[in-house]
Formats: C-alpha cells, sequence, structure tokens
C-alpha cells in the first residue's frame, strides 16, 4: 500500500513537470530563420527543432558565451525510432557548438511509461536498471563526445508545484514529507548511470524545502539529504550540477495555503534570491562533486518591475545571485537560465544580449529544448503543425 501511495505521489509530481515546461499562453514561437542545417533536414519538425537550437547557438556565438541545455526532452513513444533520428540531428549540432547537455529524465520514482525517460528502475522497481533509446543514444554521446553528457536525476523536486499553479496545500511550511512526497536516489542508481558512460548529474531541489523561512538558515535535515545525494553521485564517478527547481518563485504560506510568489513581487525580492545562493554556496563550495550551480529552473510569469520587463527582471536577478556567490570567493560554474522556461527558440526575442558580469567568467547560459507540445501528440501530428507554421 505505501509503495502505491508513493508511486501515486511521484506520478502527481511527474505531471506537474511535464505540464509546465511550456508557456501554455504560447505553444507556437514565433519561427526562426532557416538555417543550411535545417533546409537540409528530412521534415518540418525537423527543421522546426534544428532551428530553434540555431537560435540559441548563433546567440550563444555572438555574445562570445558559452552555453548549456539542462534539458532536452526526447520522447520514448511509438515514434521512438524518428525521434532518436531527430535526436542524433540535434546531437550533432550541440557536439559543433560545444553545448553541455543534460537529458530530461531519470529517477527511481519515474515509470518506464513517462514518455522522458532516460534510464529507468528495474521491473521489480528500487534504482535505476535499465536503459531506454533514448538512453542508448545519450550512452553513446556521452563515451564518445569532447562535452559533458549526463541527466537529469528527478525526484527532489516531486510532490511540487509547477509553474502555474497560483494556490496550493505545498508551501514552505508544508513543504511534504521525505521518502513520501520526494526522494533523493541510491547509490544503486548513480552507479548505473555512472556504468552507461554518462558524465554529468542534473539535481533538482525545491527552495522551499533546502531555506523554509526566506532571508534564513538553510535547512539542516534537507542539507542533509542533498548533500548526501552529491555524495552518492561524487561516489560513482559523477558530477552533479545543482538545480532550484522553482519557476523564480517561492510558495509562500499564508496560513493553511501556500500562495506563489514571483521573485520581483513585494513578497519576493531580488535580495531573498541572492541570500539562498549567498548560503548555497556557503555549504557547497567545497563539496566534492559539484561541478555547476543552476540558479533557477524556467523562470517565467515573474512580474514586470517599473519601465524593467519581466525578462529584464529576470537578468537583475540572477545577476544578484552571481555577485553573492562570488562575493565569497566561490568560482564554481554557474548555469544562468533564460526567461520564459530557458526555450531555446525564445533567447533573441527574451534577451538581445548577454548580460551577466562575472568577475571568474565561468557562467553558461542555460537552455530548454521540447519537442512536442503535448505527450499525446505524435511525431506526424509535430510534423503537421511545423509544416503550418511554415517549415
Amino acid at each position: 500500500m505505501l509503495a502505491a501511495l508513493t508511486l501515486a505521489v511521484a506520478l502527481v509530481g511527474a505531471t506537474v513537470l511535464l505540464f509546465s515546461v511550456r508557456d501554455p499562453a504560447d505553444d507556437s514561437p514565433p519561427r526562426p530563420a532557416p538555417t543550411e542545417e535545417s533546409q537540409a533536414a528530412d521534415d518540418a519538425l525537423q527543421r522546426r527543432v534544428l532551428s530553434e537550437l540555431d537560435v540559441f547557438t548563433d546567440w550563444l556565438a555572438r555574445n562570445r558565451v558559452e552555453g548549456y541545455v539542462g534539458e532536452v526532452g526526447i520522447p520514448n513513444d511509438g515514434d521512438v525510432d524518428r525521434w532518436i533520428q531527430l535526436a542524433e540531428l540535434w546531437f550533432q549540432e550541440a557536439d559543433e557548438a560545444a553545448l553541455w547537455v543534460d537529458v530530461w529524465s531519470s529517477g527511481e520514482w519515474w515509470g518506464a511509461d513517462y514518455v522522458y525517460s532516460v534510464f529507468v528502475p528495474g521491473t521489480e522497481g528500487g534504482p535505476l536498471a535499465a536503459t531506454t533509446p533514448t538512453g542508448e543514444l545519450l550512452a553513446r554521446y556521452a563515451r564518445e563526445g569532447d562535452e559533458p553528457r549526463g541527466v537529469n536525476v528527478s525526484g527532489g523536486e516531486f510532490g511540487a508545484p509547477g509553474s502555474t499553479e497560483e494556490v496550493t496545500e505545498f508551501s514552505n511550511q508544508n513543504p511534504g514529507e521525505y521518502g513520501t512526497d520526494y526522494l533523493y536516489d541510491s547509490q544503486g542508481s548513480f552507479d548505473y548511470l555512472a556504468s552507461q558512460g554518462i558524465d554529468t548529474v542534473r539535481l533538482p531541489f525545491r527552495w522551499e524545502r533546502i531555506q523554509p523561512a526566506l532571508g534564513e538558515a538553510l535547512d539542516d535535515d534537507e542539507l542533509s539529504r542533498l548533500r548526501g545525494a552529491v555524495s552518492r553521485a561524487h561516489t560513482a564517478g559523477l558530477e552533479v550540477i545543482l538545480d532550484v527547481h522553482n519557476y523564480g518563485a517561492y510558495h509562500l504560506a499564508e496560513g493553511t495555503r501556500g500562495v506563489r510568489r514571483a521573485i520581483g513581487s513585494d513578497e519576493l525580492g531580488q535580495g531573498d534570491f541572492a541570500d539562498l545562493w549567498r548560503r548555497l554556496s556557503d555549504a557547497f563550495r567545497e563539496e566534492p562533486g559539484v561541478i555547476g550551480y543552476g540558479l533557477m529552473n524556467e523562470p517565467s510569469i515573474l512580474p514586470a518591475v517599473g519601465d524593467r520587463s519581466p525578462a529584464q527582471v529576470w537578468e537583475e536577478a540572477s545577476q544578484a545571485a552571481v555577485t553573492a556567490i562570488r562575493a565569497g570567493g566561490d568560482d564554481t560554474l554557474i548555469m544562468v537560465a533564460g526567461y520564459q522556461y530557458s526555450h531555446a527558440g525564445e533567447w533573441s526575442r527574451q534577451h538581445p544580449q548577454a548580460w551577466i558580469e562575472d568577475p571568474a567568467d565561468n557562467v553558461r547560459y542555460e537552455a530548454h529544448h521540447y519537442w512536442k507540445r503535448d505527450d499525446g501528440y505524435s511525431y506526424d501530428r509535430e510534423v503537421a503543425h511545423a509544416e503550418d507554421l511554415g517549415y
């Protein structure tokens, strides 16, 4: 009974994550200009996906900065052979652009039927023990490529809201119970990933759990759990990117409810975000196995403040976090996400130019890239949609 309840909780978290990675009001971003690579693709979906990636890589080149794709969603469904063919083209371009890549996603609470599962537990559950077609492709690129190739290891962000849920039971005062609502994977899972040749893991966790009172100390128990997961990954030979998986907001308790408060609001200032990262830096700067800090997963639905757009509010907040990290002498690599769900095809529109000033010169800008609009959509349906957009 407890196992069934745990699985149900995990799948609720999975659903929140799956449907919150895209802007529900804008599932048809402006068409990027076609490139030589996209024009040579076999179908309209390939042309759309490669053109979107080119928006990001061209932006990086123009600004002379480096990039990271923290989530790329490669579906494992009835059209898996065609998705893998597209993934081959995608990874070839990612290699040429020297992008770091972590694929979405794996974890002991993801079932084999989750459309984006990369590595899955065995038939009896427990640690990751089997590889999907996406995992086989990722493992090959990890072994053969020059840049880090890895996977998200989900669980620490489960049982929490996505980007669009304004009022929830979840809050900083009601963050859920470890082992029932969320978890960090076991040593066996990290060992399995390392055995497949994986280089990095992106490790999501929630701000409300690690810092249950804004501006105050990190929670000792949650910090111990997160450190334990980092230690297990390091023991397996993996490098960890810490990921604050909060979509640019914090669910602050008001009575018995949690209310979404976005960075830039009166309730959640840029100073609160900088304070979080000052404390995380103090806790992890000497931690073996931590290769990078992911400032914020998919910042979105932020307010405009004065004459500053939501994207500019995020730029200021991310700069404040970088400044706080560097003020303590921490030169760890920092991953800075783009506004509006970090969508690769949105970069030029959201951010005309690179904005981070880093005295350590150790920043990568982070994009995410999903290729279909909904779990239920087929490859053919996405081809037709891309043709309708003019690809």
